[in-house]
Formats: C-alpha cells, sequence, structure tokens
C-alpha cells in the first residue's frame, strides 16, 4: 500500500480509536489522571496499528489496560473501514514528551558560566 494511503488510514483509525474509547476512558482516566491518544502507526501490509498512549501516572500499566479494549476497536474498525485484512490493534507507550521535558530541565539546569567557559 502506498504511503498517502497509510497516512490516510492512520488518520481515519485514529479518530475511530478517539470515538470508541471516549466513553471508556472517564471510566479509567482517574487511575492515570490525563491519557493521551498521540498518534498511530499502521505496517504496510495492514497486520497491526500501534497506538501510541501517554498518560501522567501509572504509565507503566497504561498500555496493558488499554489492551482490554483493543478487540472492540478492532471490530470497529473492521465494521468502518473496508480493508483486505482487519489490522490488530496494539497499544505502545509514547515517552517522547518525558524525553524532551528531560531534555529542557537538563538545559535549565546548566550552568551559564559552564557555558561560557567551553
Amino acid at each position: 500500500m502506498n504511503k498517502e494511503r497509510l497516512k490516510k488510514l492512520e488518520s481515519v483509525s485514529l479518530e475511530l480509536i478517539i470515538d470508541t474509547l471516549n466513553p471508556m476512558l472517564k471510566e479509567i482516566e482517574s487511575d492515570f489522571w490525563l491519557i493521551n491518544i498521540t498518534w498511530t502507526k499502521i505496517s504496510p501490509d495492514l497486520s497491526y496499528l500501534d497506538v501510541y498512549v501517554s498518560s501522567f501516572k501509572n504509565e507503566d500499566i497504561l498500555c496493558k489496560t488499554l489492551a482490554n479494549y483493543a478487540h472492540l476497536i478492532q471490530r470497529n474498525i473492521g465494521k468502518k473501514l473496508s480493508l483486505r485484512k482487519n489490522p490488530r490493534v496494539r497499544f505502545r507507550y509514547d515517552n517522547k514528551w518525558k524525553i524532551a521535558q528531560e531534555i529542557s530541565m537538563t538545559i535549565n539546569n546548566l550552568d551559564y558560566k559552564e557555558i561560557n567557559n567551553d
């Protein structure tokens, strides 16, 4: 499948995932404070749809908790989109914001004199 079509499919699947999970997120969000579905990535052969998520607490169990809803998402994708193969939904933790926060904190903690002495 070409890259443009995959990107469109990822975008549409992200909307479907958000619509499907939205009622359930209200129930489980208290355990994670805030759940963010950041992006999706579908394999070129349509076998897998990786859903990248993040949260402010309990990030170690977030993907396992959301995996309980993977079958429901797969079923909704199958109903809404006519694909030759229905992708298996997998949740992945997106730690990009944590890395960015660590870089920002490191830069903020640098001593100005240390920078000028080099």
